[in-house]
């Protein structure tokens, strides 16, 4: 039976009450993330990056606004109107990823990352004439638009992409293809049935430990967040100079807050090998250096 609003709120901050404090429980959670928030700050050089990063994105943005203005006779043809899109929802997706993992919830954040990784291989690949944006999207120009025939489309594009970007047909060397294909595998496992954050529960599995239903700082889930952030980041910078038209570059001071970033990336991708001794990150690095080969000099091709 429907209440009115009043009741209704009535209702649900009574059975909610602790202490005559209405809610009062909800801030376990908020004081959990807070302390998680607070533990993060000691990862200093992903910070800087990170913060670096976006507001390099940002300045971009104002910049070619003013350029494209300037020099409206560069004429774009529509793949551009399909890309820049694309480009913006990804940087929302990382910095809703990061602000997920920062506040507690890292293999959360985790699991962002792999749709935004999906897209980018997809972009680069329609950049580089791999494929193109009416593929990526399930369109056939000229044909009615069939919702199932599109689904169809846009799924052999994906496969046919993967296997020449990240495959069998990239050419990429065979240690870096087994250090991808397990790169991918663990992505699978966390968004599709969340095996990784599970073990979260292990303690309280074994009798030892409480229900784990606050956020709790481990260095290891964050570090792995941490990893797979700078590593989708840096395909993503490489993507920021297709921002510029043929004929409206943007300035060579532009250029050189570039390539300190994407050094940056590769310096912090490459010290998974270099420090820890793990495969990933010069596969990271030749992947990336490979199929996203763009430069601050690189301008949209089509």
């Amino acid at each position: 039976m429907a209440v009115s609003i009043e009741e209704f709120m009535k209702r649900l901050s009574t059975i909610s009450m602790e202490d005559a404090i209405p809610y009062a429980r909800v801030r376990l959670v908020s004081e959990a993330e807070k302390a998680h928030f607070d533990a993060v700050l000691q990862f200093k050089g992903y910070r800087a990056l990170s913060d670096a990063f976006k507001c390099f994105f940002l300045e971009t943005v104002e910049l070619v606004n003013v350029s494209s203005q300037q020099k409206s006779g560069a004429l774009l043809s529509e793949h551009y109107i399909a890309f820049v899109p694309r480009l913006c929802n990804g940087f929302l997706s990382l910095c809703g990823a990061e602000r997920v993992a920062i506040f507690g919830y890292p293999y959360h954040g985790y699991t962002l990352l792999r749709n935004v990784f999906d897209s980018l291989v997809l972009t680069s690949a329609a950049l580089q004439g791999v494929t193109d944006f009416y593929s990526i999207e399930g369109i056939e120009p000229g044909k009615p638009f069939d919702p199932l025939a599109a689904k169809k489309v846009r799924k052999n594009t994906e496969y046919s992409v993967r296997r020449k970007m990240s495959g069998d047909l990239s050419g990429l060397s065979d240690p870096t293809l087994v250090e991808l294909a397990r790169w991918d595998d663990l992505f699978d496992w966390e968004t599709h049935g969340a095996r990784l954050s599970l073990t979260n529960a292990i303690e309280w599995m074994k009798g030892q430990g409480p229900l784990p239903v606050l956020p709790q700082f481990e260095e290891s889930a964050f570090a792995m967040y941490i990893n797979r952030f700078c590593e989708v980041s840096w395909m993503f910078h490489r993507l920021i100079p297709l921002l510029q038209a043929p004929g409206a570059m943007l300035p060579d001071i532009w250029a050189e807050k570039w390539n300190v970033i994407d050094q940056s990336f590769e310096q912090a991708v490459e010290s998974l090998t270099k420090q820890l001794g793990k495969g990933i990150g010069v596969a990271i690095a030749e992947f990336v250096k490979a199929k996203f080969p763009f430069t601050g000099k690189s301008a949209f091709p089509l």
